[in-house]
């Protein structure tokens, strides 16, 4: 058997009200001034003025930034990077969704090690670069999907190339609290909830070539949990039940990509995010449909774990196409349910499919995920899942 790498799994708080902790643990790591980084939705809500208050009252120095709409890209985590200097921080805070995460990880990253942003984003062959590390990082995520909160991994656009970009850096600590998620609009429910589901089911697509029992074990939970609850919280926002299980979900999804890497779902996703500037959980929800349809044919071993992880029978002598349509369907009915629109919904010329399959096969990411996708079957189920 070969040999199976297991991380140290971040430190993370799980549960409702557990955000009231958020100043102790900065106090118990020895924070004195922190940089409270929160995306716009954050001062609306009160969140970010609450987070503030809890991290006061514990005697801790809060300077306040709030980031730049939409995706993260270099230039602007850059002036996040010159203000946390100039106050002279030595704790970062991130509450929001997976953009915000990023950008946490990448403003700790490029200070502990120096130079600028751009300088750690090379992409996969250059993950390496800036090894040292920023240290408290807690991260307290609204929304239930990246699973940034707990993953090494990080995606920014550089602006000097144009091109969405893979880094890593861990956050410190993880404050996962179920009560941020409430009052997620239903698109946002969807496309973070569609996210945690791409994470561990292509997790999965990797078992054969990047054998890994816990990352196994992790996804197939996360995948029934979405599979249960992210129709309930899209339709009933206030079901804690579903928000708790869906928050938990996302976090074991990136607790999994972090043992593990996604395949070339998320590739497509980052060609859709480069060319159409969608929000990560749309480009992702494109590539899975075109993932679902690959494995059908292409790799039924994934089929095979991902069908009875989404409820589907799966005998040892089961007919595994057979198998892998009826994920398909069951795949695209909840895509369908939680609003979720296909690529020519969405607007994307069906031209730009063979783009997609060109620029995925020349990917950086495959010097490090070892089993690449057959790049012909690819194109054909992306045009199969263009108008699903």
């Amino acid at each position: 058997m070969s040999m199976q790498s297991i991380h140290d799994l971040h430190d993370a708080l799980f549960g409702m009200d557990s955000r009231f902790q958020t100043g102790e643990k900065l106090k118990e790591y020895g924070a004195m001034r922190v940089l409270l980084l929160h995306d716009e939705a954050m001062k609306p809500l009160g969140h970010a003025d609450e987070l503030e208050e809890i991290i006061r009252k514990a005697g801790i120095e809060v300077c306040m930034y709030q980031m730049a709409p939409g995706e993260p890209d270099s230039d602007n985590v850059q002036l996040v990077v010159e203000f946390a200097l100039k106050h002279k921080i030595d704790g970062i805070v991130g509450l929001g969704g997976g953009a915000c995460m990023d950008t946490a990880k990448l403003v700790g990253k490029t200070i502990a090690n120096g130079g600028r942003v751009v300088d750690y984003l090379g992409g996969y062959t250059a993950i390496g670069s800036g090894s040292k590390r920023f240290n408290p990082i807690v991260l307290l995520s609204t929304t239930s999907g990246t699973g940034s909160e707990v993953s090494y991994g990080l995606m920014t656009k550089n602006v000097e190339t144009g091109k969405k970009i893979f880094a890593v850096h861990p956050g410190t600590l993880a404050i996962l609290d179920p009560y941020y998620t409430i009052k997620l609009p239903k698109s946002v429910t969807a496309f973070t909830g569609i996210d945690a589901f791409c994470h561990s089911a292509e997790c999965l697509c990797n078992s054969v070539a990047m054998p890994n029992w816990m990352a196994d074990i992790m996804s197939i939970k996360s995948i029934e949990l979405v599979m249960k609850y992210l129709p309930i919280a899209y339709d009933d926002g206030e079901n804690l039940e579903a928000r708790s299980a869906m928050s938990y979900a996302a976090m074991l999804g990136g607790y999994a990509i972090t043992l593990r890497k996604t395949t070339f779902g998320h590739a497509i996703a980052n060609q859709l995010s480069d060319k159409y500037h969608f929000p990560h959980g749309i480009g992702v929800s494109c590539g899975i449909a075109a993932v679902a349809r690959y494995n059908v044919t292409g790799d039924p071993a994934s089929t095979k774990l991902w069908a009875p992880a989404m409820g589907i029978a799966c005998p040892e002598n089961a007919d595994l196409e057979q198998v892998g349509r009826q994920v398909v369907e069951k795949l695209d009915a909840m895509q369908k349910h939680i609003g979720l629109k296909n690529m020519k919904e969405l607007g994307v010329e069906e031209s730009f499919l063979d783009v997609i399959v060109d620029n995925v096969a020349a990917d950086k990411k495959w010097a490090i995920v070892p089993n690449p996708p057959k790049f012909e079957l690819v194109r054909e189920v992306l045009k199969k899942s263009y108008d699903y």
